[in-house]
């Protein structure tokens, strides 16, 4: 806001500046060359783009041939083109000697460079370029037409750049023979678009450009033309040649050329045009890698479940396809990068089994039986991929087609393709998280058991916003919040990887099959490079927030402990590890974290004391028993006014009602009649009892400090407090279980009403206890107790008496990191059995406290564990580039061997990079360079 209002200061005087750039300089000479001619032209591409004569403009851009010029005319600079001035592309040898180019003996004759429309035939090029001359009115950029050929017989062709589009002469040298000008033409980074005769180039800049702006901007290869015919035309873009189908095709094969390039293909002596499956694509450094990012004692580390795989999968029902008329297809990298090769996988469909099982819990699955009636014009319904659940890097052939909807055969073909791709060992273990993955396995082993890797453990989770759509069992079964060795892991990144993605399936619904998995290969493969690029900060960013966590549940957790009894936690540590040992197999096992039913309670039970009193410690007791009856008494004093108002009101409204038909059936006029509810009023106007308003004279309602009794009353305050906590709990507990066990399940309305009418009973106790212990508070503050007391008997609010809705609703969203209020958190030292209610309560916070402090403490060392696999992923990809180096030096390429050796040094400063950001976050990470 302060840039803009500044600039709006600043606007008249730089749109004075901006104007004066649209007339001739004061000058008019040239700048650059001795004679000082008169300069007419100036390079909208340069930088400072100062004004220069002919000769000039001509030798300043012969090395930047697809620059855009203007020319004044008199009165205004126009458009011009480079070839105006003699300007041409001479194309060099990318192997043996360099072709001769001398400036002073130019192959072409400048008299056969300018030939415009023939308004110059009787005016040389010196006195164009020497004389002031008015052009005639009707010539404009329009009426200029380019030659086809130079003097010595040079072809003019069409050059795309990003700037627009060019016609300019090429000059070539055949002495290689004809086939060496396409490899000279690549050195000179242009792209024909035929091999036969050269009319269309395509400069490297523009496909690199375009290949950009379709990974970050989604723009189409259409919508991209149509910005360079506004470019080379601005006025007239239907002017610009049509060259859509040629930026397609060529967009294609030069996106397949760079990837090849990028895998190493031009160093060693294989074969291309079959890749290997998932060869052209990446994966995620952070992930444990067997022979890749692993130290080769691995196997030996105590921590055995940091190396368990984690994949997620989903199917994307947007990323459909329309049937073509045109069967005609050329693949480039079938199955060499994250799109499943056609072949391979059609006859695994073929052959596999669909066993439709009836889903064990609730979920209605709408998304994958709505996809399985696809539409008849479709011949893809979508995709399904497989990607790194702690990370989200696609794996490398682990994108397939969907033909109808979301099969369990498509979901495993994704998965073998990616544990077979991503360098999975079977003693590592692996997870899928899928959105199903209650249905899913059911008969996994049946289908695809022979298939997958020996002894392979492979565990099952459901993502935690999935979760939530199925029954309670699911949840507490399934969520990767209570799964061991999951550490926070949330199983929904493909969710936002999709979001990405669906940007850009639109416009390759019509394209050719081939064409549109080249296309979603290309986006996932820039996926990852973009995760791969952040994955350093965004370690070193989980890193902070786990241990800052970490510490916060582990002391929420001792709070919480501190409220239980040693022998129920013991107890519940036994359950708990019982069941998750036997979670994989049986995971039912898991339902002992769902709230257990109980007998209700009605009452708090009653406090007793074990020790003998002194007659002042009975005196003070009595004081503080009578102040509680005093307060209960005037809650239930309020309570049957409340009751007495509203029938007098209730009676009141219906006796008017009475009148007013009596009145209608009588047609009697309505008279002014006024509704008297005296007793209503009589009931809310009378005074309370005065018994009710005495005060209670004790050693903290005086006004002296040195009051006889304080620390008695202050110590019995504070057994009054406790008391009161304890007795809160308990009321809590049972209403909560009201709603959970009884209101939410109830059959009838006569059982939802008698709950109602319990839960406002609860009510009503949970109001007077809080009153009770804000008035016994407040005296503890009177009689200056410890701040240790007071931050133990904080002051309540109603945040903290909320029921809990982790017995509410076990599968809301945000329940698996619940945190119960402070009350909660206070040691009981009150000598009494916990009702049953309290101790349910409490034991599944407990267990939830327990599962929450271990994920985030997994996630502290699962962190720390790929820190070191991430700079150990960069120093791999160092070597690998550095034995291509070498390979190339063996062979004497040079240009590979320069190749090879950028690539190594860009993975080597990766890889410092990343070891020197560890070192700086976390305190105890082991460096792989030592």
């Amino acid at each position: 806001n302060v840039y803009l209002q500044e600039f709006t200061r600043h606007a008249s005087g730089l749109l004075a500046a901006l104007l004066s750039r649209e007339a001739l300089p004061n000058h008019g000479r040239c700048m650059q060359c001795p004679e000082h001619r008169y300069a007419r032209w100036r390079c909208k591409d340069c930088t400072t783009s100062p004004l220069l004569c002919r000769l000039c403009m001509r030798h300043s851009h012969l090395d930047s041939p697809l620059h855009c010029i203007e020319y004044w005319t008199g009165s205004f600079f126009r458009p011009a083109h480079l070839w105006e001035v003699g300007v041409y592309i001479l194309v060099q040898h990318h192997l043996g000697v360099m072709v001769y180019n001398n400036d002073k003996d130019m192959p072409m004759a400048d008299s056969d460079l300018v030939a415009i429309s023939g308004y110059l035939d009787n005016i040389t090029i010196s006195d164009a370029d020497h004389a002031m001359f008015n052009p005639p009115p009707s010539l404009s950029i329009l009426d200029i037409h380019a030659p086809r050929q130079d003097a010595l017989n040079n072809h003019y062709v069409r050059v795309v750049h990003v700037n627009g589009v060019h016609h300019i002469a090429l000059v070539t040298c055949p002495c290689h023979g004809a086939e060496a000008i396409h490899a000279d033409l690549m050195y000179c980074r242009l792209v024909p678009t035929t091999f036969t005769r050269y009319q269309t180039l395509f400069s490297v800049a523009v496909l690199d450009d375009f290949r950009i702006s379709n990974l970050e901007c989604k723009a189409s290869a259409y919508q991209y033309f149509q910005k360079l015919r506004r470019l080379t035309y601005p006025m007239t873009p239907s002017r610009t040649p049509n060259l859509y189908q040629e930026l397609l095709r060529l967009s294609r094969a030069w996106r397949w050329l760079k990837k090849i390039k990028w895998a190493g293909y031009g160093h060693e002596t294989v074969d291309f045009n079959q890749p290997t499956p998932g060869e052209l694509a990446n994966f995620c450094p952070a992930c444990p890698q067997s022979s890749i990012n692993l130290p080769s004692n691995w196997k030996e580390d105590p921590n055995e479940w940091v190396y368990k795989r984690m994949f997620v999968a989903d199917g994307n029902f947007k990323a459909d396809h329309i049937r073509q008329k045109n069967k005609s297809e050329v693949w480039l990298s079938e199955g060499g990068g994250m799109m499943s090769k056609v072949v391979d996988y059609e006859r695994f469909l073929e052959s596999a089994v669909e066993r439709r099982t009836k889903a064990p819990c609730s979920n209605q699955f709408r998304a994958i039986e709505l996809a399985m009636l696809g539409s008849k014009a479709c011949d893809v319904t979508g995709v399904v991929a497989v990607a790194c659940a702690r990370h989200g890097f696609f794996a490398p052939n682990g994108i397939a087609n969907l033909f109808r909807g979301e099969q369990q055969k498509n979901v495993d073909w994704v998965l073998l393709q990616a544990l077979k791709q991503t360098n999975v060992d079977p003693t590592q273990g692996a997870m899928l998280i899928y959105d199903i993955a209650c249905q899913y396995f059911i008969h996994l082993q049946d289908r695809i058991g022979h298939l997958l890797p020996e002894k392979l453990s492979l565990d099952r989770a459901i993502g935690l916003f999935h979760v939530h759509g199925h029954k309670e069992e699911c949840f507490f079964r399934f969520a990767t919040s209570f799964i061991p060795g999951a550490a926070v892991t949330a199983g929904e990144i493909l969710e936002t990887l999709w979001s990405s993605l669906n940007a850009i399936t639109p416009t390759v619904r019509t394209a050719t099959l081939a064409n549109r998995a080249e296309t979603i290969d290309d986006h996932a493969t820039d996926s990852n490079h973009k995760k791969m690029l952040n994955i350093v900060s965004t370690l070193c960013t989980r890193y902070a927030q786990a241990s800052a966590m970490a510490q916060t549940t582990r002391e929420y957790f001792k709070k919480l402990s501190s409220a239980a009894s040693m022998a129920n936690q013991r107890q519940w540590r036994k359950e708990i590890r019982h069941a998750e040992s036997r979670r994989l197999a049986d995971p039912t096992a898991m339902d002992i974290l769902r709230v257990q039913k109980h007998k209700q309670n009605d009452k708090s039970m009653p406090y007793t004391e074990g020790r003998d009193h002194t007659l002042v410690e009975e005196w003070v007791q009595m004081a503080l028993d009578v102040e509680e009856k005093h307060r209960q008494s005037r809650q239930r004093q309020r309570q049957r006014q409340r009751q007495r108002t509203a029938t007098a009101t209730a009676t009141a409204t219906a006796t008017q009602r009475q009148r007013q038909r009596q009145r209608q059936r009588q047609r009697q006029p309505t008279a002014t009649a006024t509704t008297r509810t005296e007793s209503a009023t009589q009931l809310a106007s009378s005074p309370i009892e005065q018994i009710h308003s005495m005060p209670l004279h004790m050693p903290s309602t005086s006004q002296s400090p040195n009051s006889l009794h304080r620390a008695m009353e202050l110590i019995l305050r504070e057994q009054q407090a406790a008391r009161l906590l304890n007795s809160l709990r308990e009321t809590i507990a049972d209403k909560s279980f009201q709603y959970s066990h009884v209101l939410r399940v109830a059959p009838r309305k006569t059982v939802r009403s008698r709950a109602r009418s319990a839960v406002i009973q609860l009510n009503d106790r949970i109001s007077h206890y809080c009153r009770v212990y804000s008035r016994c508070q407040l005296a503890m503050t009177r009689l200056g107790a410890e701040k240790g007391i007071l931050s133990k008997f904080r002051v309540l609010s109603k945040k903290d008496v909320k029921s809990s809705t982790a017995l509410l609703d076990p599968n809301k969203p945000g329940s698996s990191t619940l945190q119960l209020s402070w009350i909660w958190q206070v040691e009981s030292n009150i000598e009494q059995g916990s009702t049953q209610a309290l101790q349910e309560f409490e034991r599944v916070h407990w267990l939830r406290a327990r599962a929450q402090k271990q994920r985030w403490e997994e996630e502290v060392t699962l962190v720390g564990y790929e820190m070191q696999w991430t700079v150990r992923f960069f120093i791999h990809k160092q070597e690998d580039w550095e034995r291509r180096r070498t390979m190339a030096n063996d062979n004497q390429a040079t240009g590979p061997a320069a190749y090879a050796a950028r690539k190594a040094e860009m993975w080597g400063w990766m890889a410092q990079d990343a070891n020197y950001s560890f070192i700086k976050a976390n305190s105890v990470y082991i460096t792989p360079f030592l």
